[in-house]
């Protein structure tokens, strides 16, 4: 089965830049008209012919992107939501630097990298490990179906695990694999890359 995987197009969450940013994880943003306009970009593009199911995660920016992208009916299934960053979510690097509770997370190496981490998480929150583990979930009930072609609208992390638990990536691999707003990457999902 080919897996076309998209990430959604930019959310206002993806727009905002510096200290100012907000750490966006599951919190629930809109898409920026450039969002829209990246997502718009992939209607009609040949990787996306033939799609049998189209998959998104119940978070708007990816509803909003493949509703843009195609009129057909979209399964929503929460395992493909981005990683939680807990009590960070929403809130701005700023302010969370300035907390006191969470001074650990940007002075101790042993928290600092709870951001790409497959062991370390934000209070309250997921590490690309637990995203894993859902993923594979979603993984093997999809690989049943009797389907031949996928579009996956989703998020950042969730690709990067896709990726890496059907290439069988090392995590320092899966860290560094790029993955664009609005770029397709076609994966084949294949049951013995799920044992």
């Amino acid at each position: 089965m080919e897996l076309v995987l998209i990430r959604h197009g930019e959310s206002l969450g993806n727009a905002l830049k510096g200290e100012s940013a907000v750490y966006t994880g599951r919190w629930d943003c809109n898409l920026t008209e450039r969002g829209y306009q990246q997502a718009k970009s992939l209607i009609g593009n040949p990787i996306l012919e033939n799609i049998d199911a189209w998959y998104s995660s119940n978070l708007i920016r990816t509803i909003e992107t493949a509703k843009t992208i195609t009129d057909r009916d979209i399964i929503v299934d929460k395992r493909l939501q981005e990683r939680s960053l807990g009590e960070f979510e929403g809130l701005t690097i700023e302010s969370v630097k300035k907390d006191p509770r969470y001074i650990k997370y940007f002075t101790d190496p042993e928290f600092m990298q709870f951001r790409n981490s497959f062991t370390v998480k934000a209070p309250g929150g997921e590490n690309y490990g637990d995203v894993c583990e859902r993923v594979r979930d979603f993984l093997q009930e999809l690989v049943s179906k009797d389907y031949k072609k996928v579009a996956i609208v989703t998020h950042h992390c969730v690709i990067r695990c896709i990726v890496k638990i059907l290439n069988n990536l090392s995590e320092e691999e899966t860290l560094s694999f790029k993955v664009n707003n609005c770029e397709p990457i076609s994966v084949q999902l294949r049951d013995d890359a799920l044992h």
